[in-house]
């Protein structure tokens, strides 16, 4: 017994007697016959999807393709590569938000300042300021 409702769901009755809905999209129009008595059965089509890695390496070792795979992680977009600063002499901090530096000690470059004459670096996950010419930019 089969009754349409509303919003493209039909309402189906199953040879066990149990009723339910299932999207019309997913059914096929059968000739008219008693389904309850004399159900018509269809041969399943051939599976293409397959978990097996054995069936995927030979499939691949027989077309000679193979699919590669890219990275794990993929970048983040919109990332920036990250620039570095090398201490050119030694500096003693003159307050909180100032960095001591020894000369040849790196940082992480945040910006060489706006002409104020202080570049802002990170150094060990703390931003601070050094002095501008006290630093040169480095690959």
């Amino acid at each position: 017994m089969l009754t349409i409702k509303d919003g493209g769901w039909t309402k189906i009755r199953h040879s066990s007697g149990r009723e339910g809905v299932v999207p019309t999209a997913y059914l096929d129009e059968l000739p008219s016959h008693n389904s309850l008595t004399s159900p018509i059965r269809r041969e399943r089509p051939p599976s293409v999807y397959s978990n097996s890695s054995a069936s995927l390496t030979s499939m691949g070792a027989t077309t000679g393709t193979i699919k590669k795979r890219g990275p794990a992680v993929a970048p983040r977009r919109g990332a920036k590569k990250l620039k570095h600063a090398e201490a050119l002499y030694p500096y003693t901090a003159q307050s909180e938000v100032e960095f001591d530096m020894v000369e040849g000690e790196r940082f992480v470059l945040i910006s060489m300042g706006t002409g104020d004459g202080w570049a802002e670096v990170e150094k060990d996950g703390v931003k601070g300021s050094v002095p501008a010419n006290y630093i040169q930019e480095v690959s």
